[in-house]
């Protein structure tokens, strides 16, 4: 069952909107062997709201700092409150002329949560259960020791 949160079309916003489900199969298809580096997943929320659950392997640079400040290199997902959020970073964004390739995530980081998917982050559902749905960041791979060959 498709949700208002799952299905992004033509809403007059700008950038690509990723639906949930679409950003978790980026997470899972960028692992440590990809061929492509994945692109840098940027959560504009406060940092409080950020460190309590965000999508794993995100970076928090609010809105403001984002905006004024120099771009991290290479295409980015901007993941906010909202679609709006997002959207609104990404109008900043184009106005000043960037014109790498951004995208956002459709209903903003509730959308993700909503649909229960991995989080990261000290209130998230732990962190050992938060990477079940990224294969190569499974908590029996990141606690295990290191052998010698890999050392």
């Amino acid at each position: 069952m498709a949700t208002a949160f799952e299905t992004p079309g033509a809403t007059g916003l700008p950038g690509d909107l990723l639906s949930p489900r679409q950003l978790l199969r980026l997470l899972a298809s960028a692992g440590p062997n990809a061929q492509e580096a994945p692109a840098l997943i940027i959560d504009l929320r406060s940092r409080r709201r950020y460190r309590r659950s965000h999508v794993p392997g995100s970076h928090n640079i609010a809105s403001g700092w984002l905006i004024s400040g120099e771009l991290p290199d290479g295409d980015l997902i901007l993941v906010g409150e909202s679609t709006r959020h997002s959207a609104t970073t990404i109008d900043h964004l184009q106005a000043q002329g960037h014109a790498r390739r951004l995208r956002h995530l459709a209903g903003g980081f509730e959308a993700w949560h909503h649909q229960d998917l991995p989080v990261a982050g000290r209130q998230g559902k732990g962190w050992l259960q938060g990477f079940r749905g990224i294969p190569w960041l499974r908590p029996a791979r990141l606690l295990r020791p290191a052998s010698p060959q890999e050392a």
